[in-house]
């Protein structure tokens, strides 16, 4: 694709927004590709006329966006693998491509965000074979209806997964209490699988934005995610939390500051990649 045929990002709009987790992902596939090989990703960069350069960002941001990928990608198919015929959801996709690292042939996958977000990523990224857009709002509760009807026509029997990265986090607990009992009614033999932080990890990240100036408030603290999800209903079947994984842990790319302060934080709770089924 040349110069000329690249998909233009102005700075200030919600396409630079999503510059910063695709090159976190293109950043770990460089840096670290026995660990985080994202090829896809680098392909899709290039497609993009933007300075990169710009995302002011620490290695360990970029490890975290990659590792928060991987993770959830993870989650999908462990479900696709006692549901084959199910129906992904990525919440809040952005420019991510996590349908060609899951795809077992028979899935299918609904790349949902915001009509502003889905309509730029329409503009650089393709659909593939059993995979959709859908442009909404995750509190407008109508998408759950919508998505099992034509032309996305996920099958509740068959299964439907959620998989979110950093997007609920964003919302108040009352707000998420009412989303996720929504999901558990809609989906009943599914699950999601999401990040989040404790009260502490959620204490330093909003006093970093409120020194910085950059980033968004979080509401969405998550303490005992199995006490929280217990008290909410009895719809909640298994709530698990994803510990500090063995490829990372082993990885001899990634510089051990930045393992020991993964393994730390996940181990403290104050980065949580938490799944729950329905």
């Amino acid at each position: 694709m040349t110069a000329q045929e690249k998909f233009k990002v102005e700075s200030g709009t919600v396409q630079e927004t999503l510059m910063m987790p695709l090159y976190g992902r293109v950043y770990c596939e460089e840096h670290f590709p026995l660990t985080f090989q994202n090829r896809a990703a680098k392909a899709l960069a290039e497609k993009v006329d933007y300075d990169f350069s710009k995302v002011n960002s620490s290695e360990l941001n970029m490890i975290v966006w990659a590792l928060r990928a991987r993770i959830l990608q993870d989650a999908a198919k462990a479900y696709l693998k006692n549901h084959p015929n199910a129906t992904i959801v990525n919440l809040g996709c952005g420019l991510d491509l996590s349908f060609g690292e899951i795809d077992n042939g028979t899935c299918r996958f609904i790349n949902m965000d915001l009509p502003d977000v889905i309509a730029s990523r329409e503009k650089i990224v393709s659909c593939r074979e059993r995979e959709f857009n859908f442009a909404g709002s995750l509190m407008d509760f109508d998408w759950m209806k919508k998505i099992q009807g034509a032309p996305y026509n996920a099958n509740v029997e068959d299964g439907v997964y959620i998989i979110s990265g950093g997007v609920l986090m964003y919302f108040h607990t009352a707000d998420m209490k009412k989303f996720f009992l929504a999901l558990a009614s809609s989906f009943p033999g599914g699950g999601i699988c999401f990040d989040g932080e404790n009260k502490k990890g959620v204490e330093k990240s909003n006093k970093l934005v409120a020194k910085t100036g950059n980033g968004t408030k979080i509401y969405f603290p998550i303490d005992d995610s199995r006490a929280l999800f217990s008290e909410w209903g009895s719809c909640f079947k298994n709530v698990t939390e994803h510990t500090f994984p063995g490829y990372v842990k082993k990885s001899r790319e990634i510089p051990f500051k930045w393992k020991f302060i993964l393994s730390l934080g996940m181990k403290l709770g104050m980065v949580k990649m938490i799944d729950v089924s329905f």
